[in-house]
């Protein structure tokens, strides 16, 4: 795990995050940071910072383009959220994790950290056991993916993280909750107006995942 990857919009939660990458990731890791034109975020001295122009409109075209940037030069990559802090161990205990996983499993998929705004599955709130967890959906707040595993995020904010796991688990690949944690301000991007983001995906589902917009939207 040598590259982290970032997309930003406004840049307001990443001087904290990018602060905590300085201090609490080797200082080897790459950090990739896909941002508007003109938005320049404050970067650690420490480590090696490549910036790209973030030109998609929503969660999934923009993290596909960093991503798919960072998989130039890596074969592992780490996906993290710009609004997310590090605590000292959370990079070392999901390289560690990472690696029991490795030893007991194939195909591995989503390798992801706790949080305390996050899905269920994922929450410290309900979540607190001190063990690895295999799980059907994830989302990637700060999590470990393979260049052979990935499939892209769907062009919709809600929702895409949960039609990539499903889509790679189709293609035999299973996700796991470590025991690590990051802390998550929450939804500072795309708001936390869970009902217009609800929505806003519904069409593009409809159109394209018919099945599942019969499971989301009753």
């Amino acid at each position: 795990m040598k590259a982290i990857v970032i997309a930003t919009v406004h840049g307001r939660c990443l001087p904290v995050m990018m602060s905590s990458i300085k201090h609490y990731v080797p200082s080897d890791v790459v950090v990739y940071i896909s941002a508007p034109k003109g938005l320049i975020p404050t970067l650690p001295q420490n480590q090696e910072c490549i910036l790209i122009e973030n030109t998609g409109t929503n969660f999934g075209d923009s993290y596909n383009e960093v991503v798919h940037r960072a998989f130039e030069d890596f074969d592992e990559i780490i996906v993290a959220n710009d609004d997310i802090v590090l605590k000292p161990d959370s990079y070392s205990q999901l390289e560690q994790d990472l690696n029991i996983i490795k030893q007991q499993f194939k195909n591995i998929g989503w390798v992801v950290c706790k949080s305390d705004y996050v899905r269920t599955v994922q929450s410290i709130v309900h979540n607190n056991e001190a063990n690895i967890v295999k799980v059907q959906r994830t989302s990637p707040i700060f999590g470990y993916v393979s260049k052979e595993a990935w499939v892209d995020f769907p062009p919709i904010n809600w929702y895409s993280d949960d039609i990539q796991c499903i889509d790679m688990i189709t293609k035999g690949y299973e996700h796991f909750v470590t025991r690590c944690y990051v802390h998550h301000v929450g939804s500072a991007t795309i708001t936390q107006n869970h009902h217009k983001n609800h929505l806003d995906a519904e069409s593009w589902i409809k159109a394209n995942r018919p099945e599942l917009h019969g499971v989301w939207y009753k």
